[in-house]
């Protein structure tokens, strides 16, 4: 019975020191993204004042995929009075096969055509984005989660998108 104890650790020990091996990855698994992502997003922007944002059209670029780094660059109006470009800098969690946290730092451009002594209004705001994503090598993402905003106001946007990687 000892001698049977023991034989079943060994072949156990050995067994999985040999399944543990790890294979080196390539790049090109690491980073099984492909470069670019187009999708729609939407912001409540200041829900109290009843700004709900306007849908932005975002156009993202993998800048590194091996450390998951993007820009991404948008652009939102209401074809009155308002266009903003939004812009960023987000950086993926390796996350789960598709399912990642998102964190990022980025600017927001705002031009309105209202007048203040006869002068176009050229607003800016910084904003931090968290986000969770999902997202496969290439097809649908699905952005959810919330945008702090620091400009003439501070406020939370929550925010969802929903575009394609190609």
């Amino acid at each position: 019975m000892k001698m049977i104890l023991i034989s079943l650790v060994l072949f156990i020990f050995s067994t999985t020191t040999f399944w543990a091996q790890e294979k080196e990855l390539s790049h090109s698994e690491l980073s099984r993204f492909k470069n670019n992502v187009i999708y729609i997003e939407g912001v409540i922007m200041n829900s109290a004042k009843y700004n709900y944002g306007y849908p932005t059209l975002v156009y993202e670029r993998y800048i590194d995929r091996l450390y998951q780094l993007s820009f991404k660059i948008g652009l939102s109006s209401n074809f009155k009075s308002t266009t903003n470009i939004p812009f960023s800098i987000n950086w993926l969690s390796a996350g789960l096969r598709h399912h990642h946290l998102e964190f990022g730092a980025g600017g927001i451009i705002s031009i309105n055509d209202y007048t203040y002594e006869d002068n176009n209004i050229v607003a800016y705001g910084i904003f931090l984005p968290m986000m969770y994503r999902y997202q496969k090598a290439g097809g649908l993402v699905i952005r959810a989660g919330a945008n702090a905003i620091f400009g003439l106001q501070y406020f939370i946007a929550p925010s969802l998108s929903l575009g394609y990687n190609f």
